[in-house]
């Protein structure tokens, strides 16, 4: 048994050990804060860094319907999903330290197994160039190898530090250094961006559709007949001009103006900075956006989450809200049209 969890063998040669060490690091830094990190803290923005500390971190609903369209459904997509993103967290982190090696090679290998071959649309074994198969076969490599002479599970099973020559341990330490840098950044990149472009099939008229929201005063659910007309007003700006038909025959104009920043990642929703948390191209060819910020509604503090997805003939937006001193997202109002 512990030469099936701490089994280490060192290479022919440690330069060898030391390729080894740099392939480690960056696998599993990698995975650790663009997959795992990067899901977790997903909810969070900038300006909440002072919540982080009181905060649970917990998978985004994006990957939750993600697992749960994979048949991850028992006893819940959340349990399975909240596993995958710790796995890539704590299976990266084991993975650069060399410690528990095999194990957590072994169960990010089976993730990405699920990703590459059966979540991707064209699975091609082998010949597929795309990065969720190279990593399939990079944690499939570890799993096999063990992590080599510089890591804990050497140390541990040869009960004493290996020494490491001057001139490998300068390189090690220097590339480790530079990958903590250049992972961090990865992480950024990997990040979701939006082109205003991506938003031209918003850009046209909109007759058919209607507003549903949540009157506070009654409680109750409101639907209005609505037509929106949508314009480009600058090179990085639209807005969305609402026409709503009130009860009583009674016709009220709205408009909100939607702004992509420079880097793709931020979207300015009627004065309200938000995030871009997600952006999926489905198989019908729809985009599904999730936006997260921070606001207000109904004089109270609260998380808003918009999800707009925009077909070549259908266009909804549900703004969901969640007052700070809720523990869960409701439902404030949706958006509904079609050509």
């Amino acid at each position: 048994m512990k030469k099936l969890l701490f089994g280490a063998p060192a290479l022919p040669t440690r330069l060898a050990d030391a390729a080894l060490l740099l392939f480690r690091l960056h696998l599993g830094l990698s995975i650790a804060i663009g997959a795992g990190w990067g899901k977790l803290g997903s909810l969070y923005t900038a300006t909440e860094a002072s919540k982080l500390a009181g905060a649970t971190p917990a998978p985004p609903d994006w990957f939750v319907q993600q697992v749960a369209g994979l048949g991850f459904t028992f006893p819940s997509p959340y349990v399975w999903a909240w596993l995958a993103c710790w796995g890539e967290l704590v299976g990266g982190l084991l993975l650069a330290l060399g410690l528990l090696t095999r194990l957590s090679a072994a169960q990010l290998a089976f993730q990405f197994f699920v990703v590459a071959f059966l979540w991707y649309d064209s699975p091609e074994p082998i010949l597929g160039m795309y990065y969720q198969q190279l990593l399939f076969w990079g944690f499939a490599l570890l799993a096999a190898t063990g992590p080599g002479r510089y890591s804990l599970d050497y140390w541990l099973t040869h009960r004493r530090p290996a020494v490491v020559p001057a001139a490998a341990g300068r390189l090690a330490g220097t590339a480790s250094l530079v990958l903590l840098i250049s992972v961090a950044a990865q992480a950024q990149e990997q990040a979701p961006r939006l082109r205003l472009s991506e938003l031209r099939g918003l850009t046209q008229q909109w007759e058919q559709g209607s507003l549903t929201y949540r009157d506070y005063r009654t409680s109750n659910e409101v639907m209005l007949r609505t037509s929106l007309t949508v314009l480009q007003a600058s090179p990085d700006r639209i807005v969305l001009n609402f026409l709503y038909t009130e009860p009583n025959g009674q016709q009220v104009k709205g408009a909100d103006t939607l702004q992509v920043g420079a880097d793709g990642r931020r979207v300015v929703w009627d004065g309200l900075p938000m995030q871009l948390a997600s952006k999926t191209r489905l198989p019908d060819g729809s985009l599904r956006l999730v936006l997260n910020g921070s606001g207000t509604d109904d004089n109270r503090s609260c998380r808003i989450r918009r999800t707009v997805l925009l077909g070549p003939r259908l266009l909804s937006v549900v703004k969901e809200v969640r007052p700070d001193d809720a523990p869960a997202f409701f439902v404030r109002n949706t958006y509904a049209f079609r050509r």
